[in-house]
């Protein structure tokens, strides 16, 4: 999926007179790879996602996907909601239904699905995440535990088969384990079920991680880096940012900082980089 931000600018009605959340905003990036958003607090991460999917509408500039703008019609703006699925930071305010399986259900029903493949669907989704489908079905959503909302709160969208899934702050609150087993699965269905995903977060360690590609957010405006190589090469940027770099990539830059003649191979991970100037 191609994504196009052309000039964009957005300021919250209620705060016509303050600066610009978004500015003069311009980028094209290809979401093939599994790709992370982040930024400091305020930065605009939520106001950029929101924008992907038509929740916002931009007050100058245009927002495409694949070339097509997606306010240019109800029906635009519609099909490009089939085909990004959207999780928010508090998973609560996305549930509804008075059982797990009613909330995993809803939708699809909605779409007219037979029962066999709607089925199909919940039980493909929870599996992929590891949901424990069989001992929460029949229990409330909001009796679930923070950990288990945001779990199921993806397997609603997963279920509806997007194109490309958007999860804004998905390990929040989470301890490090439990944020680290997230992101390994959604990590397997990218690489192997081929789920384009973008990942909002303000865990930059996790970030680097799990992402291929890079978006920084900052004063309104965007850095991309398209590759694990590009990302390291913006370390100097990211803290301009005010983003702080993580013990292990603080050590990296040092040492990049020494010696930048070396030269690593398209399609190396950022591990290995890592790695390959740490060692």
């Amino acid at each position: 999926m191609r994504i196009t931000f052309d000039c964009v600018d957005f300021t919250y009605p209620s705060q016509a007179s303050s600066v610009p959340v978004l500015r003069e905003l311009c980028l094209e990036c290809e979401t093939t790879s599994l790709m992370g958003i982040c930024g400091t607090t305020g930065s605009g991460k939520s106001t950029f996602i929101k924008h992907l999917n038509g929740l916002l509408k931009p007050t100058g500039g245009n927002v495409l996907i694949d070339g097509e703008g997606i306010h240019r019609s109800k029906s635009s703006l519609s099909a490009i909601r089939q085909r990004i699925g959207m999780t928010f930071q508090f998973p609560e305010r996305q549930l509804f239904g008075r059982t797990v399986r009613e909330e995993l259900s809803h939708t699809l029903e909605r779409r007219g699905l037979g029962e066999s493949e709607i089925e199909d669907l919940i039980v493909s989704a929870s599996d992929a995440l590891e949901f424990d489908l069989d001992a929460l079905q029949h229990r409330s959503p909001f009796s679930l535990s923070r950990n288990e909302q945001r779990i199921l709160s993806i397997a609603v969208m997963l279920a509806l088969q997007p194109e490309l899934l958007i999860l804004d702050e998905p390990t929040a609150g989470m301890d490090r384990a439990n944020a680290i087993r997230l992101l390994d699965l959604l990590k397997t269905l990218h690489d192997e079920h081929r789920t384009q995903i973008v990942l909002v977060s303000h865990d930059l360690e996790l970030l680097l991680k799990y992402a291929h590609s890079l978006i920084v957010l900052h004063d309104g405006r965007a850095i991309l880096a398209r590759t694990p190589q590009e990302i390291e090469r913006m370390f100097q940027q990211f803290r301009q940012c005010g983003l702080l770099l993580p013990p292990v990539y603080q050590t990296l830059q040092l040492v990049r900082e020494q010696d930048d003649t070396v030269s690593l191979p398209d399609g190396t991970s950022l591990d290995e980089i890592v790695w390959s100037f740490t060692r």
